[in-house]
């Protein structure tokens, strides 16, 4: 089920977002479903996915930050993403203490960063095919032979880079042959929010028995071409200043815009709710 912007998108209903795992509980922050879990959990939800088996419908994880929270208030695409995913992870570590705020004693940061690694290691003794896609040319290509080199026995199902503007419809299919005829398992997906989740949404119906992974720069982090924030930043929640600090001019304008909006719409779910 795609939906476009013309069409309203399922709400969460009781205890689940439509497309979310029915065994992993979220809560709602500025409408998006951000999953209870943690990274154990993600490598659970995945490996119960995929010993469903062939013909099981495709889906997605998404990893989510303030700024994605803010996107998905603008963007009623973006929103059902978020909706039909199987999973929505805090990738900022405010989405977990949020969270715990709210009396969720089992959620945790699970960063975008981090799952590769994670989720390569865990799926060697059910020999999970990889196929990595996105990044910058010849980015792909590279991660698949690191997470190889970490992951001994890795299989690797193939590796891409995207053009800088959407495929055609010609090019989509493909590109959904070529990933099935790999026997894709996980496809990790490099770009950008919120055009992965957008891409993720739009592709996964075409990709049975595949969970996609937006997880953006984590590319690029894992090959050391872009510097992740030190630990104690990280454990503090602050990567964003990080981030801010390597690039203000980039990044300056978007927190401007994103941290307040981010604050108003946990301030307004407290009101409504009683929670932070």
């Amino acid at each position: 089920m795609i939906l476009s912007a013309s069409e309203p998108f399922p709400q969460t209903t009781g205890r689940h977002a439509w497309g979310h795992d029915p065994e992993v509980a979220h809560y709602a922050l500025g409408g998006v479903p951000v999953s209870v879990t943690d990274m154990t959990g993600l490598v659970d939800a995945m490996r119960r996915r995929l010993r469903r088996g062939p013909g099981t419908p495709g889906t997605f994880v998404v990893f989510r930050d303030a700024h994605g929270i803010v996107r998905a208030q603008d963007d009623p695409d973006v929103m059902a993403a978020h909706h039909a995913a199987l999973l929505v992870c805090a990738d900022g570590r405010p989405l977990a203490w949020i969270g715990r705020l709210r009396g969720h004693a089992r959620i945790a940061q699970v960063p975008g960063i981090e799952s590769v690694e994670t989720v390569c290691r865990a799926g060697l003794a059910e020999g999970w095919r990889h196929f990595f896609l996105g990044g910058g040319p010849g980015v792909a290509e590279a991660l698949a032979h690191e997470m190889a080199r970490r992951a001994p026995g890795l299989a690797i199902a193939g590796h891409e880079t995207l053009p800088y503007r959407p495929l055609t419809e010609p090019e989509s299919e493909a590109l959904h042959q070529r990933i099935r005829g790999a026997g894709t398992q996980v496809l990790w997906i490099g770009l950008s929010t919120p055009k992965q989740e957008l891409f993720m949404h739009r592709h996964a119906p075409f990709l049975p028995s595949t969970i996609a992974m937006g997880v953006g720069a984590a590319f690029d982090v894992n090959l050391n071409t872009i510097p992740r924030a030190p630990a104690a930043m990280t454990r503090l929640g602050l990567e964003w200043l990080y981030r801010l600090i390597r690039e203000p001019r980039r990044l300056g304008r978007r927190y401007a815009t994103v941290v307040p909006r981010f604050l108003a719409i946990v301030a307004r779910d407290r009101g409504s709710s009683g929670k932070p």
